[in-house]
């Protein structure tokens, strides 16, 4: 696994394979993200065709990692092929991408897992979906430690939908009991996707092309909330020239 680097990490979300190319062309220091997700089950044939793989690799090469996602329909996403085709597509996007993201029911977690360990420099995203609600914290700390458990070194992704100052509150406690290697994210709240961010929550997400998810900002405008919050993030990061 690679060594994530501390404080917040701004993930371009790219929906679609010509979003995805345009992110490749970018020069490094123009864009206003640290890696870039590419969501193939929303892409055209839900796979990475030729300018796709091409484009991870410039961006690979550029220095800015590529998060394969392939969101399984039980988890919001898209995709509803057989696990074993699943699996055949992450493995081929390993040829060129660093990053993976798999659900935390997903049957083949166990087996992506391996896939990313066996990848230089790879990184695996364990991720958790709730669309309807915010659990209560005990569940979501289960949720987080299950995540970790996958693989050492994975980091845990965990998004549920806010409606109300408790739902709030539980993902602070949540972010501050389980630190580190792990993702909390609420679903249609946008300020307080920045307040997660600024206060260690490991990856943020900004659409670069359209939103794909309730309360999500672009990464362009999250960047510059974050380099003004987060001195954390500013230090690490200049601003896009």
């Amino acid at each position: 696994m690679s060594r994530v680097p501390d404080g917040p990490l701004i993930v371009g979300v790219a929906d679609r394979a010509a979003t995805l190319a345009a992110c490749a062309v970018t020069p490094p220091g123009r864009r206003p993200f640290d890696l870039v997700e590419a969501r193939v089950d929303l892409f055209d044939g839900q796979r990475l065709d030729d300018a796709a793989l091409d484009a991870c690799w410039r961006l690979e090469s550029s220095g800015t990692p590529v998060l394969v996602t392939i969101r399984s329909a039980s988890q919001g996403g898209r995709f509803h092929q057989p696990e074993p085709v699943r699996l055949a597509l992450f493995r081929d996007a390993l040829q060129v991408a660093s990053w993976v993201d798999v659900e935390d029911d997903a049957p083949i977690a166990a087996d992506v897992a391996r896939l990313v360990a066996s990848r230089p420099g790879g990184q695996l995203v364990v991720s958790h979906h709730d669309f309807a609600r915010t659990p209560p914290l005990a569940g979501l700390l289960g949720v987080v430690d299950r995540c970790h458990a996958t693989s050492a070194g994975a980091i845990a992704k965990v998004a549920t939908a806010v409606g109300n100052d408790a739902d709030r509150s539980v993902l602070r406690d949540l972010l501050a009991q389980r630190p580190g290697a792990t993702a909390v994210i609420g679903m249609g709240d946008e300020a307080f996707r920045v307040e997660l961010a600024v206060a260690g929550s490991r990856l943020a997400y900004g659409f670069v092309g359209a939103s794909t998810a309730p309360g999500q900002t672009s990464a362009e405008t999250l960047r510059a909330r974050l380099l003004a919050a987060s001195a954390a993030y500013a230090s690490r990061r200049p601003r896009a020239t």
